[in-house]
């Protein structure tokens, strides 16, 4: 989960300084009472919820996966690794059946 944070949070300042947006500014917009909200998820110290994950789509048209890489990779090789577990029962099971007929 902090390699998530982190990539997350280099996200948020990256695309943040890339505009001339401030962290007040990303505050207003997302209604935020103080800009310690904005530092505390850019310095990965806050996890984002989907609002603001949703904000900085929108806002700097990057894609939602961008901030799941990690997460993504992670679930691609488990899926992988289930996938090829479940082929081989599969694949089991048919020879069982054919050398029980």
């Amino acid at each position: 989960m902090l390699i998530f944070m982190s990539n997350v949070s280099n996200y948020f300042r990256v695309y943040r300084k890339r505009s001339p947006l401030t962290q007040g500014d990303i505050c207003f917009l997302m209604n935020l009472v103080n800009n310690s909200s904005i530092s505390r998820y850019e310095k990965g110290q806050r996890s984002p919820c989907m609002e603001m994950l949703l904000i900085y789509h929108l806002l700097f048209n990057v894609s939602i996966e961008l901030f799941f890489e990690t997460e993504l990779e992670i679930n691609r090789i488990n899926l992988l690794t289930r996938m090829e577990k479940l082929i081989k029962s599969i694949e089991a099971e048919k020879t069982s059946l054919n050398v029980q007929s």
